[in-house]
């Protein structure tokens, strides 16, 4: 038996190395984050103020999408994807949002968001995810859109121009 135990030994070790970790990507690595939007009061713009029955929709080929987490609720902030496909984003925000036997209703104002996607790999497993810098808002795109319609949004501010987690917030909007 002790002649054996050598080719047992080799054997065992040779098999434990040809081992390879599983390609299985775990929930805690990172994801293509979200753009963090906080809502703040306009006549005192260092106070969060609740948007009252908010609806969120992105426009990709010119159809509205709805964001389903983002559903006439009452908040003061909202994570929303950006499109990972051009380096756009469209979004009607709804104030006071209904859908009444198919038609939108409420207070509409339009939001155009300009960003570059940067690709960052996390793992064999996990892939790339997207991280978003030079990050720019704007009102509407005027050669495709027109003019918007509602007012309820009285401005903007970029606090963090750069979207590579959902730790804080990128951007106010004032109400």
């Amino acid at each position: 038996m002790k002649c054996y135990y050598p080719i047992y030994l080799i054997i065992i070790v040779s098999f434990l190395m040809a081992c390879e970790k599983d390609d299985i990507c775990a929930e805690t690595n990172p994801t293509t984050p979200q753009l963090v939007i906080t809502f703040k009061d306009a006549n005192n713009t260092t106070e969060n103020k609740a948007v009252e029955s908010l609806g969120v929709y992105a426009i990709k080929n010119n159809e509205l999408v709805l964001i389903e987490s983002i559903n006439g609720i009452n908040t003061d902030s909202i994570a929303i994807p950006l499109r990972n496909d051009i380096e756009i984003s469209d979004f009607k925000f709804y104030k006071n949002y209904s859908l009444i036997d198919g038609v939108m209703e409420g207070e509409e104002n339009h939001i155009y968001l300009d960003y570059t996607t940067v690709e960052v790999f996390v793992s064999r497993a996990c892939g790339f995810i997207n991280n978003y810098i030079d990050l720019s808002v704007f009102n509407y795109d005027p050669n495709a859109f027109g003019t918007p319609t509602g007012t309820w949004i009285s401005g903007y501010e970029i606090i963090n121009p750069i979207v590579e987690n959902e730790n804080r917030a990128h951007v106010n909007i004032f109400h």
